[in-house]
């Protein structure tokens, strides 16, 4: 089950049917340039299968997001196991380049995380980036993740910056005002 919309998005489910809006976003060497450059549609189609099973085996997938005022497709946010430890959830925010600046990954990413600690009560949630990649890094010290370890990530071996929040840490930050 997808998040609660925000403000300016609302979440779905992805479905064998949107290989269009999978391919626009991972095919695209810029969106995905920080983690391991354009996939093959292949590889893209790959990708969606995993994201629908991964909904039907855990409800947690990369939801497709959407602009709520326009209806255009935003990109991806939402929460998988993480690749390293599969006790351990992982966040991240996939967006096609037509809304980047529009600081909507924040958006997303505060949705999804009071998704997995409100609703799944998750206790502690990880996300990483690309060392270089500065938005990604200023976008979480933003939600409140603190900067934990580097590893290598990948058979490309990238170097990532891992960051964890804990849900008590977001319930501190993110409390009505």
């Amino acid at each position: 089950m997808p998040p609660q919309p925000s403000a300016r998005l609302t979440f779905r489910s992805w479905t064998d049917q949107d290989t269009a809006l999978a391919e626009a976003l991972w095919c695209d060497p810029e969106v995905t340039y920080y983690f391991g450059g354009a996939m093959t549609r292949e590889q893209t189609h790959d990708r969606l299968h995993i994201e629908c099973d991964r909904e039907t085996r855990l409800g947690i997938q990369y939801w497709p997001i959407f602009v709520r005022e326009t209806g255009e497709f935003a990109g991806c946010a939402g929460l998988r196991p993480w690749s390293m430890d599969s006790n351990t959830v992982e966040v991240g925010v996939n967006l096609m380049r037509s809304v980047w600046g529009l600081r909507l990954g924040e958006e997303a990413l505060r949705a999804v995380l009071a998704y997995g600690f409100d609703t799944l009560n998750l206790p502690r949630i990880v996300a990483g980036h690309g060392r270089e990649h500065e938005n990604s890094r200023k976008l979480l010290e933003r939600v409140g993740f603190k900067y934990t370890h580097d590893i290598l990530w990948g058979p490309k071996e990238i170097e990532v910056c891992m960051w964890a929040i804990h849900a008590g840490e977001w319930r501190v930050e993110n409390r009505p005002r």
